[in-house]
């Protein structure tokens, strides 16, 4: 009788074990090295904001890359937000380069997670969810999956799996990534940046990002009404 031969899959829970693993000895390297800075933002002292300022923007290279990979696994794990992240970097860096670092390890977040979806065995739950069948099914796909990226509570890994499913080639995909991941990452950025330093008109650019967020769900929403009204017909 002759052999089978079988694609062997990882198990899902495996590699979702190991990022929790990895994302845990990230976070104990980020509070050892931002160990004074955590413990004044916990007990803040008044007239100290100055002070916690200077030794959070004082870190260099190693402690940013340290964030921007906890920032892409966090945005790895399904169900894991990294939200927290995004803004204590915003805190460290300040706008423009909390926002690179938010924006750079969402992007390898998504790459990733890209990259093993041919290696990992999808549930069945998760291939019913109805946000995958419109995402699949879109008039204008490139343009309904850079909305997926946009909006936060959708998991990246439909938006992956879509993608996949759907062939996109390495260069519409990336440019669908650094578009997406945009408006997240700078909303996160700039608003850890504006919480901290209590300036309200640096919440402008903010509420300007989550318009553009709200208004891509209000895309995504009627695609999906327009979508089940054609399987209606």
């Amino acid at each position: 009788m002759g052999s089978k031969h079988r694609t062997t899959k990882l198990g899902r829970g495996w590699l979702i074990t190991l990022a929790v693993v990895l994302s845990i000895i990230v976070i104990a390297f980020i509070v050892n090295n931002y160990h004074a800075e955590i413990h004044l933002l916990l007990h803040p002292v008044p007239g100290e904001r100055a002070k916690l300022l200077a030794l959070m923007r004082q870190h260099g290279l190693v402690n940013s890359i340290l964030l921007l990979a906890l920032v892409a696994l966090f945005n790895a794990i399904p169900g894991m937000s990294n939200s927290v992240v995004c803004i204590f970097v915003g805190l460290c860096y300040g706008p423009w380069l909390g926002f690179m670092v938010n924006w750079l390890g969402n992007i390898c977040g998504n790459c990733l997670v890209i990259s093993l979806l041919n290696h990992i065995d999808i549930s069945k739950r998760m291939k019913s969810q109805r946000i995958l069948d419109l995402l699949l099914n879109q008039k204008h796909p490139l343009i309904g999956l850079t909305i997926g990226f946009m909006i936060p509570f959708i998991p990246s890994i439909l938006v992956n799996y879509a993608s996949s499913q759907m062939h996109i080639d390495q260069r519409r995909y990336l440019a669908m990534l650094f578009v997406g991941m945009a408006p997240t990452s700078f909303l996160y950025a700039f608003g850890g940046d504006a919480i901290f330093k209590g300036d309200f008109k640096r919440f402008i650019p903010i509420i300007i990002a989550l318009l553009i967020i709200f208004a891509c769900y209000y895309v995504i929403r009627k695609f999906y009404k327009q979508h089940k009204a054609n399987l209606a017909e």
